[in-house]
């Protein structure tokens, strides 16, 4: 049988015994070859090679095939890549890991969903002990099958504090429903795109109307210079309504930017917007006042006082683009957005936790056309999962490979 080798060609050759059986139901049985599978031509160690490649490495089958070729000189086909994936599931404890997660359970939790084809893939994370927690494949994302989620977590052990999640409606009520007592923090960074893009709708108006402005008057009479000549005419002196529409378009991005941020040419720059069109002054202020309501160090009796001076200043309230701004920061909805306040500076408001574990089931996605299943997608999430536990820092012990049997179940291997 084919071992491991690094750069050269290993085989393991056994001396065994074949006995006839006494019994009617086999002719004959052989003794069992240690760290082999039974009928197979590659030893246990070559599955787990293939395992640690698919599972920690996050290689995809033809990498698999280039590794096992170049570095052991064995030549493995997809099926058999394919056999080690199902093999090293069954190696696992899935149900150690959901025990391991409601050992070290911090209180706080963030739940996010994915998508994947047809399917949506639940997740909730911990992002302050800094691992998932649990996951559900589902075929829609709506009430039922989130509350269905819900309950799992309850019935493992999970009793979070507060749960971060991002605006979406089916978290509105069902947090509370199933955790009494539980604090909502919305996602600061998700309030915080939903208002900017308001804000640069603002300025796209004001855009839109110099540049309306820069289309009247006479039509040009025979004699007089073209366009263009009128073009490098005005160069010389100013800009035409025109090319101060496409400046201030050019220059978004400075309206809702922070001031820490900003270096000295974008502060020239950002006076020459205000000076082009007056309106962008009071949607800079209006950003900057917004930007204060989650300053780290402020409590949330100081959160409530700002945004009710906002919500009262009458220049916002004149200005329709604003006045749709400030209905998301409805006094329910904000009590929502200020929850980290109450724990000190270093809580989270965010759920950039999750949103990375999203970004992490992609790339274990990418190039593996093999887990195109609800199957498949669920063994490759739990031995992502357990393969990180293995390694995190609160688990105590740190075994070199992500399977737990020493003397894995004899399996016919291809």
């Amino acid at each position: 049988m084919w071992h491991i080798g690094l750069g050269q060609r290993v085989r393991i050759r056994a001396r065994v015994g074949v006995y006839r059986a006494r019994c009617e139901c086999v002719k004959s049985f052989q003794a069992p070859v240690p760290g082999v599978p039974r009928g197979g031509k590659y030893s246990f160690e070559v599955r787990n090679v293939v395992a640690n490649s698919l599972i920690r490495d996050r290689l995809p089958y033809r990498k698999v095939q280039e590794r096992m070729r170049e570095d052991f000189l064995l030549p493995v086909s997809v099926g058999y890549i394919h056999n080690c994936f199902g093999w090293a599931y069954e190696q696992i404890d899935t149900q150690e890991r959901r025990r391991w997660a409601v050992a070290h359970f911090s209180g706080v939790a963030c739940i996010d969903e994915v998508h994947e084809g047809p399917r949506v893939i639940l997740y909730a994370t911990d992002p302050l002990s800094d691992f998932t927690i649990h996951f559900a494949v589902n075929h829609a994302n709506d009430q039922e099958h989130m509350n269905a989620f819900l309950e799992e977590l309850k019935a493992m052990g999970i009793h979070p504090k507060v749960a971060i999640t991002d605006g979406s409606v089916l978290y509105k009520d069902a947090l509370r429903e199933i955790w009494e007592g539980i604090e909502h923090q919305l996602c600061i960074f998700h309030v915080i795109k939903e208002v900017n893009k308001v804000v640069l709708n603002a300025l796209r108006s004001v855009k839109n109307r110099l540049r309306r402005q820069g289309n009247k008057g006479r039509r040009r009479k025979r004699g007089r210079p073209t366009k263009a000549v009128q073009k490098r005419m005005r160069s010389r002196t100013k800009r035409t309504r025109q090319e101060e529409a496409t400046f201030l378009w050019e220059n978004q991005h400075l309206v809702v930017r922070k001031k820490e941020s900003m270096g000295e040419e974008d502060h020239e720059t950002l006076a020459e917007m205000i000076r082009i069109a007056p309106a962008v002054k009071i949607l800079r202020r209006f950003n900057q006042d917004f930007y204060r309501l989650f300053e780290r160090g402020i409590t949330q009796r100081q959160a409530r006082c700002r945004r009710t001076r906002m919500v009262n200043n009458p220049d916002y309230q004149a200005d329709p683009f604003l006045k749709r701004a400030l209905k998301k920061l409805r006094k329910e909805r904000f009590e929502k957005m200020i929850v980290f306040l109450k724990y000190g500076e270093d809580f989270q408001r965010t759920s950039n936790h999750v949103e990375r574990n999203n970004r992490g089931f992609r790339m274990l996605q990418k190039t593996r056309y093999k887990r195109r299943t609800t199957r498949t997608i669920c063994m490759a999430i739990e031995l992502d999962l357990y393969d990180r536990m293995l390694r995190h820092a609160l688990f105590k012990q740190t075994p070199s490979v992500p399977l737990r049997r020493e003397r894995p179940p004899a399996r016919k291997a291809g």
